[in-house]
């Protein structure tokens, strides 16, 4: 997708009467947002904003590169040079040799020498460092898109995706955090972002008085033509846009959500900075037992970390670990600030959801399954899921209602639209698809939240995975063969069944989500459920879903849902 991006200067920290302010500069080809408040401790936001510049530049991914090319253009650079050595070598030393053949050598060359070369390489550096900062050509290799802010009535708040799309990041900052009432127009737009202004967010400090703005001077002058304006292109890939709905569809999957104190999260980052694993396992561990704070294990260490917050309510005792760990530590600026530490986990494998509470602000970190799995990795994980389809109708009407209020519970909008359950949240989850709607799940809230002007359609987001392709294609060619059913306890259901040449079999949950399942193919062999069901569990699925006597698979509930 083709995105325009308008900005009028460059976003930074500029003097402004009685202090600065921290001015974002929006993109001027959408429409108009703006916001211009004081914050109460700029050293808190300063902290906050630059975790999340972690995020935005984060990139852990393996990068195999083709050094072919390198390596012919070396040599050739290699026989140029020296030729040309030689030749220089030649005449200089002869000119030398002329010039001091009757002079003593210095006895301060080498110090000289040594001198001369350190401040060379000095400056050097600091050329490279400028260059990385202000250069935005250089920048956008780095980043795909810039990051977005919402300006809504109770909160603004930051979303990004880093640059491998196995993190997303959002930084929520409630209206508390600023003094008195200032100026804003709510929507969501894209902002200005640089190397150069994460070394502005280094200056904020407590006793400067600091205005937090998304300037909307470009929306109020003649833009074209002026010195600081300029115009840009960017060729988003379709993984960057298809990524936020697989968020909400993580969202939305049965989890457990545990809480861990302060020190522990402290304790897991201090000891993976002070230590790099050689062998496997690389996961997180964590023990979950009824009345008991959570542990976490660090594998292949051993190492037990003891929280020492909130019991872990759950039925029964259980494991589940996680991978990808180095990615949190873009938290370690957070720990000063933060009161508590929320994780959902969705499994062994699958994608976990960080949200850092910080009093007037909160941090979510939502991450992969691994890194070098991103989010639109493998088939989709809204197949894990229960089948909730939209109608356009409640489409429709959640569109103007979201639009109208900007946020509400899912009771608030069953109250105001009349649909049934599966239809409302079957509608949500297409508009999260479409970048309309956010969930809020710190706040149990839907939010309204344009990530790109328009809807985006499925032509936008990419073809769909081969596996939902092929499963799909299974299912209408009626090459799924019921082998068994099983009724078990809590409403739970088992099925084995044939589709194609490969037997499967999966457990139900009330929901209609899989809870466990085993399949003779390769991608199941490969990834289990960690990258959403393989083309012939998801075949058995959709034939019990579709067919007249099958079960009541139910719905899943609503984004954020814990299940224990």
């Amino acid at each position: 997708m083709n995105l325009d991006l308008k900005y009028l200067g460059h976003s930074g920290v500029v003097d402004v009467p009685g202090g600065s302010a921290l001015a974002f500069q929006p993109n001027l080809a959408r429409p108009r947002v703006f916001f211009d408040q004081e914050l109460k401790n700029p050293i808190r936001f300063r902290e906050a904003i630059s975790a999340l510049h972690e995020v935005v530049v984060g990139d852990l991914r393996i990068k195999k590169k083709d050094r072919s090319a390198y390596e012919a253009w070396k040599a050739e650079e290699a026989r140029q040079e020296e030729e040309l050595r030689r030749a220089v070598h030649d005449q200089a030393k002869q000119a030398e040799l002329a010039k001091l053949k009757n002079e003593p050598i210095p006895r301060n060359l080498e110090a000289d020498f040594r001198k001369m070369h350190r401040l060379y390489w000095d400056a050097r550096r600091r050329w490279a460092s400028e260059l990385s900062r202000n250069d935005p050509a250089l920048f956008r290799a780095l980043v795909p898109c810039d990051p977005v802010v919402t300006v809504a009535p109770d909160v603004v708040f930051f979303e990004c995706f880093a640059k491998d799309e196995s993190s997303y990041g959002c930084l929520f900052v409630e209206r508390d955090a600023f003094n008195g009432k200032g100026e804003a127009a709510t929507g969501t737009t894209n902002v200005d972002y640089s190397l150069a202004l994460y070394e502005h967010f280094q200056t904020l400090r407590t006793y400067r008085p600091t205005r937090l703005q998304v300037d909307p001077s470009g929306f109020e002058v003649k833009v074209r033509g002026h010195a600081s304006y300029r115009e840009e292109k960017i060729d988003l890939p379709p993984t960057w846009l298809r990524g936020f709905g697989q968020l909400q569809a993580a969202m939305g999957l049965p989890s457990r959500r545990v809480e861990l104190s302060v020190d522990a999260v402290y304790s897991l980052l201090a000891f993976l900075k002070r230590h790099r694993e050689k062998t496997g396992p690389r996961s997180l561990r964590f023990q979950l037992r009824p009345g008991s704070p959570p542990s976490v294990v660090l594998e292949p260490w051993g190492v037990t970390v003891q929280s020492r917050g909130r019991a872990y309510d759950g039925d029964k005792p259980e494991e589940i670990k996680v991978w990808g760990r180095r990615r949190l530590m873009v938290l370690a600026r957070l720990l000063p600030l933060a009161e508590r530490v929320e994780v959902q986990l969705l499994g062994s494998g699958m994608p976990s959801i960080w949200t850092v509470h910080m009093g007037e602000m909160r941090m979510v970190l939502a991450l992969s399954g691994w890194t070098a799995n991103d989010w639109t990795g493998g088939a989709s994980l809204e197949l894990l899921a229960g089948d909730a389809r939209p109608e356009a109708r409640a489409v429709d009407l959640l569109t103007k209602r979201l639009r109208d209020v900007q946020r509400a519970t899912l009771a608030e909008l069953a109250s105001h639209v009349s649909a049934p359950r599966e239809a409302l949240l079957g509608s949500l989850h297409l508009l999260a698809k479409q970048g309309q709607v956010v969930y809020d799940f710190a706040a149990q809230s839907y939010r309204w939240r344009q990530v790109m002007p328009v809807a985006l359609s499925e032509s936008v987001l990419g073809p769909e995975p081969e596996e939902v392709v092929l499963g799909r294609r299974l299912q209408q060619e009626g090459k799924v063969k019921l082998l068994r059913e099983e009724l078990l306890s809590e409403a739970r259901r088992l099925l084995v069944a044939r589709a194609g040449e490969v037997e499967c079999e999966a457990l139900f949950d009330m929901d209609g989500g899989f809870s466990r399942a085993r399949c003779g193919c390769s991608h199941f062999r490969r990834f289990a459920l960690r990258a959403g069901p393989c083309r012939h569990l998801l075949a058995l699925r959709l034939t019990v879903l579709r067919s007249a006597s099958g079960f009541d698979m139910g719905l899943p509930g609503p984004a954020g849902r814990v299940v224990q």
